[in-house]
C-alpha cells in the first residue's frame, strides 16, 4: 500500500541520505585496505616472516572486497525497473558471497605457503621494526571494522556488514600473527611461524563459509525473523473483521522486505470494506516495520475450508518440509 502523498519527500530523502552514508562507507573501506594492505606488505618485506605474509594475503583480499562493495552499492542504489521490478538490492548479497570466495581463496594461499616454509624453515630479521609496523595497520584494522559492523548494522546493508565482519577477522588473525612472531624471535623456534600460519589460514576460512552461507541463504530468498514475522501475524489476529490467515511469505532484498498473506473475511462484506480491513491491517505492520512491502490477498471466509490463523512453521511443519527456527516450536 503506497504512503501518503506527504510523507513521500521524507522517505525519498532519507534513502539518498542513506545511500550517500553507505557510499562514503564504501570509499573509506577501499582507502584504508589499501593503507594497510601497504603496512602490512612493509611488514613482511622487513621480517621475512610467512605468517605475516599470510596477514597482508587477507589485506589484499579486503583490497578486492572493497572495489566490490563500492561496485555493489552502486548497482544496489539503482531503483526498480521494468526488468527488476523489485530493485536491485540483491547485488549486495552477491558482492559479500564474492568476498566470502576470495576469503576462502586467501585461505588457501596461507596454507600453501605455510607447508612451503614448514618444510623449510627460515630465520626472521627485522622482528621489532616488522612488529611495530604491523601493530599500526592492525589498530586501523580494528576501527575501520568496528566503523563498518556500525555503519552496516545502521544502514541495514548486508554487503557493509560482511565487509566489517571480515576486517574484523583480520584483526584477530593479526592479534595472534604478531604473538606468534615475536614468539619465534624470543624462542628461535623458526618453524612457529608456518604453524601460525596454519591457524590462521583455519581460521579465516571458518569466516569465508561462514559469511558464504549466510549470504547464500539470502539470495535463496531466506524468510524475515521470527520476530518480524511475527509482528505481521499479531496484526492479523488482533483484527476483529479477519476471520483467519495462511500463506504468510516473507523475503528480504538488501534493504527491502516484502511479505504476502492470503486473509479470511466474512463473505459477505463489500470490496470497499474488505479494502479497509487491509489498509488497517498494514498500517500497523507498517508502524512497526519500516521498508517491508505487504501484499494481502482477501478471501472469503468458509467453515471448514478456508478458515483458522496458520503461522509458516506451522504448515510448514503440516507438510513435513522446513525446520523450524529455535523457539517456533
Amino acid at each position: 500500500m503506497a504512503p501518503p502523498p506527504h510523507v513521500v519527500p521524507t522517505i525519498v530523502d532519507a534513502e539518498a541520505s542513506a545511500r550517500r552514508a553507505r557510499a562514503t562507507a564504501a570509499r573509506i573501506s577501499l582507502l584504508a585496505a589499501l593503507v594497510v594492505l601497504g603496512l602490512k606488505g612493509a611488514a613482511w618485506l622487513l621480517t621475512g616472516s610467512v605468517s605475516l605474509l599470510s596477514d597482508a594475503a587477507e589485506s589484499l583480499v579486503n583490497v578486492t572486497a572493497a572495489v566490490s562493495l563500492l561496485v555493489a552499492l552502486r548497482i544496489a542504489a539503482r531503483g526498480p525497473d521494468l526488468e527488476h521490478p523489485y530493485g536491485h538490492q540483491k547485488a549486495e548479497y552477491l558482492s559479500s558471497v564474492f568476498e566470502a570466495s576470495l576469503i576462502l581463496l586467501a585461505a588457501g594461499a596461507i596454507a600453501v605457503s605455510a607447508f612451503q616454509r614448514l618444510w623449510a624453515p627460515q630465520p626472521l630479521e627485522n622482528v621489532p621494526l616488522g612488529l611495530s609496523v604491523a601493530l599500526l595497520a592492525g589498530l586501523l584494522n580494528a576501527g575501520l571494522g568496528v566503523y563498518l559492523s556500525r555503519v552496516g548494522a545502521r544502514l541495514e546493508s548486508p554487503a557493509l556488514i560482511a565487509n566489517g565482519r571480515h576486517v574484523l577477522t583480520d584483526v584477530w588473525t593479526s592479534v595472534g600473527v604478531l604473538l606468534g612472531v615475536g614468539l619465534v624471535a624470543v624462542t628461535g623456534f623458526e618453524r612457529l611461524d608456518p604453524l601460525l600460519a596454519l591457524v590462521v589460514a583455519a581460521y579465516v576460512a571458518r569466516e569465508g563459509v561462514r559469511i558464504l552461507t549466510a549470504n547464500l541463504s539470502r539470495l535463496m530468498d531466506e524468510r524475515l525473523p521470527e520476530a518480524e514475522e511475527r509482528v505481521i501475524l499479531d496484526a492479523l489476529a488482533s483484527h476483529p473483521a479477519v476471520a483467519g490467515f495462511h500463506r504468510l511469505r516473507t523475503r528480504r532484498s538488501g534493504r527491502a522486505r516484502f511479505a504476502e498473506v492470503d486473509l479470511f473475511v466474512d463473505p459477505e462484506m463489500s470490496v470497499r470494506a474488505a479494502h479497509e480491513v487491509v489498509a488497517e491491517v498494514e498500517q500497523v505492520v507498517h508502524a512497526r516495520l519500516k521498508g517491508l512491502t505487504t501484499t494481502m490477498h482477501v478471501e472469503p471466509f468458509v467453515e471448514g475450508v478456508r478458515e483458522g490463523r496458520h503461522a509458516p512453521a506451522e504448515e510448514f511443519a503440516e507438510r513435513g518440509v522446513g525446520r523450524p527456527r529455535a523457539g517456533e516450536g
